[in-house]
C-alpha cells in the first residue's frame, strides 16, 4: 500500500532529478560569466554540506575546515605537476587530506565548542605556514600552477561546470545517506548530548573522527578541482578562512541539519552577493552583510527549516481537526 509520506518521497525524487536535468543542459543557454557563477555556487553547496554535517548534525563547526580544501588543491598540483592525470592526481589528494583528518581528528576532537573552533583555526594556520615554506615543493607563498587545458574557454567553462554540478550531487547523496544510517543517528545523538550518547554505547570519537574524514573528502575533492579550474593557486587563497565563513553562512541561511539547506543557501547567498557587487561596488560587502542580517532575523531555522517547520505545523493542525472532527 502506497502511504501519503512515499508519494512525497516520490515527488522530491523526480523534482530533484528534474532540477538535475536542468542544470545538465543550462549551460547551452547562458553565457560563460553566469557558468562561472554557478559553478562557484556549486563549489560552495559542497563545501556547505561538509560543513553542515559537522556542525549542522554533529554540532562540531570547523572554522578551520578549509585546511582540506588547500591540501586537496596542493597535492593535486604537486601531483599533476609531476605527470600524473588528473582522474588519478585529486584522488590521491582526496587520501593525503583524509590522513590528515585522522591523525589531527583523535587529538582535537576531544576539544568542544569554542576550543574545538580556535583549534582548527590553529591547525589551518600551521599548515599555511608550511606550504608558503616548502618552497622547493609548493612554489611557497608565489604559489604554484596547475598544468593548462589545451580546449577553448567555452569547453573549459563547461568542464569546471558539470565537474562541480556533478560533486554537488555526489556529495548531497552521500550526505544523505549518512544521515540517515545508524552511523547518522550516532552523529546526531553526539550533538543532542555526547555524554549520554557515550554512555550507550556509542563510539563517540570513533564516530567524530569518520565524519571529519567524510568532510575533509568531499572538500579536498572540491579543492582539487578549484585549483585546476584557476590554474593557479597560493597560500593565502586556498586556505583563506573566508571559504568557510562563506559556506557556514550558506548553511545557516538555507537552513542547518538539512540536506537541501546548504544549496539553498549557496545559491541564495550567490545571488545576493552578485547582485550586491553590482549594484553597490563600493560598498557591496556591508550591502551584504545587511542582506545576511535581514535574512536571518526573519528566518532563524534558515529557509528549508522554516518551510519544514511550517509543513509540519500544519500537519499537526490538519490531525487535529481531523480528530475534533471524527470525535
Amino acid at each position: 500500500m502506497v502511504t501519503q509520506d512515499d508519494n512525497k518521497f516520490n515527488k522530491n525524487i523526480i523534482l530533484i532529478i528534474a532540477a538535475v536535468i536542468i542544470f545538465i543542459f543550462l549551460p547551452n543557454f547562458i553565457s560563460g560569466y553566469y557558468i562561472r557563477i554557478f559553478t562557484a555556487i556549486f563549489m560552495y553547496a559542497t563545501i556547505s554540506q561538509c560543513i553542515n554535517l559537522m556542525s549542522g548534525y554533529m554540532g562540531y563547526l570547523p572554522f578551520g575546515h578549509v585546511m582540506f580544501f588547500g591540501i586537496g588543491a596542493y597535492m593535486s598540483a604537486i601531483l599533476m605537476k609531476l605527470g600524473l592525470p588528473v582522474f588519478i592526481a585529486i584522488p590521491m589528494a582526496c587520501l593525503s587530506a583524509i590522513i590528515v583528518s585522522i591523525i589531527l581528528g583523535f587529538p582535537v576532537l576531544r576539544l568542544r565548542g569554542h576550543y574545538f573552533a580556535i583549534a582548527t583555526i590553529g591547525m589551518n594556520g600551521a599548515i599555511m605556514t608550511v606550504v608558503q615554506n616548502a618552497t622547493e615543493i609548493t612554489g611557497g607563498a608565489r604559489g604554484t600552477t596547475f598544468p593548462i587545458i589545451m580546449a577553448s574557454p567555452d569547453v573549459v567553462y563547461r568542464y569546471f561546470y558539470l565537474a562541480m554540478l556533478s560533486l554537488m550531487v555526489i556529495t548531497s547523496l552521500v550526505m544523505h545517506v549518512v544521515v540517515n544510517s545508524k552511523f547518522g543517528y550516532g552523529i546526531r545523538s553526539i550533538k543532542a548530548n555526547e555524554d549520554a550518547a557515550n554512555s550507550m554505547g556509542i563510539n563517540t570519537t570513533f564516530t567524530k573522527v569518520t565524519t571529519w574524514a567524510i568532510a575533509a573528502l568531499f572538500t579536498s575533492i572540491a579543492g582539487g578541482i578549484y585549483g585546476y579550474w584557476m590554474s593557479f593557486i597560493a597560500p593565502d587563497e586556498v586556505f583563506d578562512l573566508m571559504f568557510i565563513t562563506n559556506s557556514i553562512i550558506m548553511m545557516l541561511i538555507g537552513g542547518a541539519g538539512t540536506i537541501l539547506g546548504p544549496i539553498f543557501g549557496a545559491f541564495i547567498v550567490e545571488t545576493v552577493s552578485e547582485v550586491a557587487w553590482s549594484g553597490f561596488m563600493q560598498y557591496h560587502l556591508a550591502a551584504l552583510g545587511i542582506a545576511t542580517i535581514v535574512i536571518v532575523f526573519f528566518v532563524p531555522r534558515g529557509v528549508i527549516g522554516t518551510i519544514t517547520d511550517k509543513i509540519r505545523n500544519r500537519r499537526i493542525e490538519l490531525s487535529k481537526k481531523a480528530e475534533v472532527t471524527n470525535g
